[in-house]
């Protein structure tokens, strides 16, 4: 199921500005002039407390999408009015009864205007507010329900064009019908029995006689089901059948999802962290579940073509672990086209911080989905590169198990797979891994950091994807990361590493015969891990930045242009530095750079002076513990962007440049467990930008294949 490859969205880089209801990166004091919320970055406005459920409809006629959200906890209802450019007016209230958790949209009384319906649990009723047709609505008319109402869904259920209600009782195991008269009225209800503990409601043709029928998942520990009723197209319906399924749901979800003109079903399983798909039969009735991962604690999902491919994708928010499979939030998702750009947008109600959010969509789909390659034990760093001159991109990990002491080679077929792997031993836990020509022969050569050896390995390449045996060089304490320059501009390639428990970089000058010079050590932050050679001061001479995990800077070293630096000059950023990148991200031909911040969930982003000096760092938010951050056009709009593994997720984070400076939001995508490393290449030789990441747990990489345009 392509469709339903993990799209994730973190929204947690935003803070609300009272006075104007809008939102505001978190930047720094010196950076206040770049301060604002770029195109793609969500919105926030204020709502009532607790606000459980969202929908949106024209309330006042004017061809803009409003929003109506549910306040749990201060009993009301919020109308938002929407703006013509995508934003949205400040609320206006209305009083409901007493802990609403559900709000619909219909027109109840025939006059053309959108009315609201909400499901009050504590007061076991439902509230309808008329619209007047100009965004506000009347005062509430209250009708009586069963025990504990949760949710509740609008159709019309005998054919009369006059819309009705279908409402679940959490309390009594039940869901009440009430048909509606068509002048906001409703006929008594009308109870029919369903599984235990029923919490969420929807309707849909599930057996195409042109009839509605109801489905509702019922969320009990020892009932974990769906209910199924049949409409008879007059009012009534069947008795129920139900369908066991994995795990207690909160949310069901109507859709075709494989094309077959059949209604299916999505649910979300709380416990489980997964979705579970049910393909209709066309006859009411339904196949064995399909589950399929995502996040922590899925509440809510919803549909929607994402990416303008004509297939139904999936929107799934994962309550308790702050994300969602296409945008973060807790609470309840809704779609629309709130800018009038054609692309669908994205709202998800936060009952935590008492707002709602705006996602405007892109519409280009991003990534497609993963593909998985065996390594050896404990895949820790990934690199790209042709090692048998074919033209097409290969891999190389470096395996970090102490028993396995290996590098895998895994050859490309250029159509973004490949060949299985071809192991070479190197020394003890085999860590960073860095590629170049070590020997002028044309043929790419490998560089290993040996963590608990101490040590370097460099195996040159023979140019048919076979390697010589490895040479080994002493190094500091901890090899951490290595990287590759010409640092003394003779030509011939150096090497650079951070030795992570020794607070030091080690510089071996290059022969160009594949040999290496003693080390020269400099002296940096605590537990450098990442390192990066870049020309900050624009003098054709090589510098380097340094990440140091137990401090909250960056050492920049300014190169010499013999081989020497000059001592390090430190810049603050966020805690737990893992990983340093550099690139032009404001489009001004200096170079910046950017640090993945591991303890801080976070990314630094210093602009460059091009003296070799740097600005005050910007902070933006990242999944949990980001731990390698690289930068590249991943979208082709001439702007660098960033792609980061967050650890503790088992994901990484694509965030888009905007070409000032600035970042967009991360969008989330799920690999493997134990994520190690990552790099960039054309795996299908297409000039676009792919991704492999390594998943040190599982023994696996993970490959995306860019869809971008």
């Amino acid at each position: 199921m392509g469709w339903l490859s993990l799209k994730e969205y973190q929204l947690n880089n935003l803070t609300t500005d009272k006075n104007s209801n809008l939102s505001k990166l978190q930047l720094p004091a010196q950076s206040e002039a770049v301060c604002r919320t770029p195109y793609g970055l969500p919105n926030r406005y204020a709502t009532g407390d607790a606000p459980f459920s969202i929908k949106s409809g024209d309330f006042n006629n004017d061809k803009k999408l409003d929003i109506a959200v549910a306040n749990a906890k201060s009993n009301d209802i919020s109308v938002l009015l929407g703006n013509e450019d995508g934003s949205f007016q400040n609320q206006t209230t209305y009083s409901v009864g007493s802990y609403p958790q559900s709000v619909t949209i219909g027109d109840f009384n025939n006059d053309s205007k959108q009315d609201l319906a909400v499901a009050n649990t504590e007061s076991d009723n439902i509230s309808l507010l008329l619209g007047n047709g100009d965004g506000t609505f009347q005062n509430q008319f209250i009708y009586s329900t069963g025990s504990s109402p949760t949710s509740l869904t609008v159709g019309d259920f005998n054919h009369d064009n006059k819309l009705d209600l279908a409402v679940v009782n959490n309390g009594e195991d039940t869901i009440t019908v009430m048909l509606g008269h068509g002048d906001g009225t409703f006929q008594n209800q009308i109870k029919y029995a369903v599984g235990h503990s029923p919490y969420f409601v929807t309707v849909g043709d599930f057996n195409n006689d042109t009839n509605l029928d109801v489905i509702v998942a019922n969320n009990n520990e020892n009932d974990k089901s769906i209910s199924v009723l049949l409409g008879n197209g007059d009012g009534p319906f069947q008795n129920q059948t139900k369908y066991a399924v994995a795990d207690n749901s909160y949310s069901v979800t109507v859709g075709d999802f494989n094309n077959d003109t059949k209604e299916d079903l999505a649910l979300v399983n709380f416990i489980l962290n997964s979705v579970s798909i049910l393909f209709g039969n066309g006859d009411g009735t339904f196949h064995n579940e399909t589950e399929y991962l995502v996040g922590f604690h899925p509440f809510s999902a919803t549909v929607g073509d994402f990416n303008n491919d004509s297939k139904l994708d999936l929107a799934v928010v994962n309550a308790f672990g702050n994300s969602a499979s296409i945008l973060l939030g807790k609470g309840d998702v809704i779609l629309g086209d709130f800018n009038g750009n054609n692309k669908l947008d994205l709202i998800v109600s936060n009952s935590g911080s008492n707002t709602i959010e705006v996602m405007l969509g892109n519409g280009d789909g991003t990534f497609q989905n993963r593909k998985k390659f065996i390594t050896g034990s404990q895949p820790s760093f990934v690199a790209t590169g042709d090692f048998n001159s074919d033209t097409k991109l290969d891999l190389v990990t470096s395996n970090n198990d102490d028993l396995d002491r290996s590098i895998s080679v895994l050859l490309g077929n250029g159509d973004g797979t490949f060949q299985n792997q071809t192991k070479y031993t190197v020394a003890d836990t085999p860590h960073s891994l860095a590629i170049g020509d070590f020997n002028n022969d044309n043929k790419l050569d490998l560089v290993v950091g040996n963590l608990d050896d101490n040590s370097v390995s460099v195996i040159l390449g023979n140019g048919d994807g076979t390697f010589h045996s490895p040479t080994k060089y002493r190094v500091g304490i901890s090899p951490f990361f290595a990287t590759i320059a010409d640092f003394n501009n003779d030509i011939n390639l150096d090497l650079a590493i951070g030795n992570l428990d020794s607070n030091s970089i080690s510089v071996l000058l290059g022969h160009g015969d594949g040999t290496f010079q003693d080390q020269t050590v400099y002296e940096v932050g605590h537990g450098p891990c990442s390192l990066i050679a870049e020309d900050f001061n624009n003098d054709n001479k090589l510098d380097i930045a340094v990440a140091n995990y137990f401090d909250n800077y960056v050492s920049v070293l300014l190169g010499n242009g013999d081989g020497t630096f000059q001592n390090q000059a430190k810049y603050e950023v966020d805690d737990g530095l893992s990983f340093v990148t550099a690139g032009d991200f404001n489009n001004d031909t200096l170079v910046d750079i950017a640090v993945a911040n591991y303890k801080g969930s976070s990314v630094s982003v210093l602009l460059g002076n091009g003296d070799g000096t740097f600005k005050g760092a910007i902070m933006y938010s990242t999944g949990i513990s980001p731990s390698w951050v690289l930068s590249a056009d991943l979208n082709h709009d001439g702007k660098l962007d960033l792609v980061l593994i967050n650890s503790y997720e088992n994901s990484i984070g694509v965030m888009l440049g905007n070409g000032d400076g600035i970042l967009q939001t991360p969008i989330l995508y799920t690999v493997g467990t134990g994520r190690a490393s990552m790099a960039l290449g054309s795996f299908k030789d297409n000039n676009k930008f792919d991704l492999a990441v390594s998943n040190a747990i599982d023994n696996t990489i993970t490959i995306f294949l860019n869809d971008c345009s």
